[in-house]
């Protein structure tokens, strides 16, 4: 304002000219003055998103959808003030923080996310060797490859029950991963196996759904694996480069099997995959002892999808029989009251703690409830299934037990 008046005088005394400006308070005036003078930079990243950086290091996302990654058209605008950003704000409406987007922000220290955000993709904060602490928003269902992973410093975090994926490394290097690796030697978020341990037997805990990306890569000292029959899902690398593993038995519940999943696992020599209709990933090296091919043995039922694979790639096959009828636990393709029986005995046993004497197909037969346990439930639905067909009746194993359940 000084400068102003300032001016006016200069306008009058010299030029005998009157200048006049607008009657703005001081206050509004110098308050405008110092918002201009923090803008160090702006622009669009994102197809509804733009962004703002000012002088304090504050790196503001506003809009809606995505901001763009290292994958999309676009290229951050802001790759060379990255050493500039100390906090990052993304507003409300945004859903996506794209690949690498601050990645390498070496005087990072805070991020707020919004409550719309659904993803986080890859790298988008890798080597952030500043940062501390993040909180993630209930919306966040998908956390990518590497997205923090370098973070050094980073310590405090809370994984919402949302996130229901988590990408390969996603927090490798953090002192976070440090601190969950003492507290426990398998590391899990959500269901989902991020690391497993480099120890000679590796029995991953019940409840684990997805052996998520590179959760046991390179573990050599590992030559046994128990893999339960809770898991659903093993990514893409899971076990590469596990040179001592010896043999696996994939269980039924498995319904994929990742892009080298068991790729340069040496000592490799039999693979035994229960689930007669299991995804494997179409390519040799899904199983392999080198990068390319595999020596050993498949072993799955007649007419699965293991031995389709094994068939494809010229690879050794060994028939486990017949896919095993529900309930049927002797094996002699009809359902009767001896095998509701010897599901009971095994059952009485299990409670009893011994071992119930049966094989693995013999349990996956006898669970006719699916529920991973062998129990008096599952004897009765059977003699139930078996009442009902004597009496001429179409039942089906789905109504009975839902009936069972009531």
């Amino acid at each position: 304002m000084k400068q102003l008046r300032k001016l006016a005088f200069i306008c009058a005394v010299f030029f005998g000219l009157t200048c006049t400006f607008p009657l703005l308070p001081e206050r509004v005036f110098e308050k405008s003055i110092a918002y201009a003078a923090d803008l160090v930079d702006s622009g669009t990243c994102g197809k509804n998103a733009v962004w703002q950086l000012s002088s304090d290091g504050t790196f503001t996302v506003s809009g809606t959808g995505e901001i763009y990654g290292l994958y999309s058209q676009f290229l951050e605008s802001w790759e060379e003030e990255k050493s500039d950003i100390k906090t990052v704000v993304i507003g409300s409406g945004i859903t996506n923080v794209g690949a690498q987007c601050f990645s390498g922000c070496p005087n990072l220290t805070s991020v707020t996310l919004p409550d719309t955000l659904t993803a986080i993709h890859e790298s988008a904060f890798s080597s952030c060797k500043a940062l501390t602490a993040i909180a993630f928003p209930d919306s966040l269902t998908s956390i990518g490859t590497m997205s923090f992973a370098m973070c050094k410093k980073l310590t405090d975090l809370s994984i919402p029950q949302s996130v229901s994926s988590i990408g390969s490394l996603a927090f490798s290097g953090t002192a976070w991963l440090e601190k969950e690796k003492e507290k426990s030697p398998f590391v899990i978020i959500n269901h989902l196996l991020i690391y497993g341990p480099d120890t000679e037997e590796a029995v991953i805990p019940d409840g684990v759904s997805t052996v998520v990306s590179d959760a046991f890569y390179s573990r050599s000292n590992m030559t046994k694996l128990t893999i339960p029959d809770t898991v659903t899902n093993i990514e893409y690398n899971a076990f590469l480069g596990c040179t001592g593993l010896i043999s696996v038995t994939v269980p039924d519940s498995v319904t994929d099997l990742g892009m080298q999943a068991f790729c340069k696992c040496a000592a490799l020599k039999e693979v035994t995959i229960l689930n007669p209709v299991c995804k494997i990933y179409d390519r040799a090296n899904t199983f392999a002892n080198d990068n390319e091919t595999y020596s050993g043995v498949i072993k799955g039922y007649d007419g699965s999808t293991a031995e389709a694979y094994a068939a494809k790639y010229g690879y050794k096959f060994e028939s486990l029989g017949a896919v095993p009828l529900k309930g049927d636990i002797d094996g002699n393709g009809v359902i009767g009251a001896d095998d509701a029986q010897t599901t009971l005995r095994a059952y009485v046993d299990i409670l009893a703690g011994k071992e119930p004497g049966m094989t693995d197909m013999q349990r996956k037969a006898a669970d006719v409830d699916e529920n991973g346990m062998i129990d008096a439930e599952d004897a009765q639905i059977i003699l139930k299934y078996y009442v009902e067909v004597l009496a001429g009746k179409n039942t089906t194993w789905e109504v009975l037990i839902k009936r069972a359940k009531k």
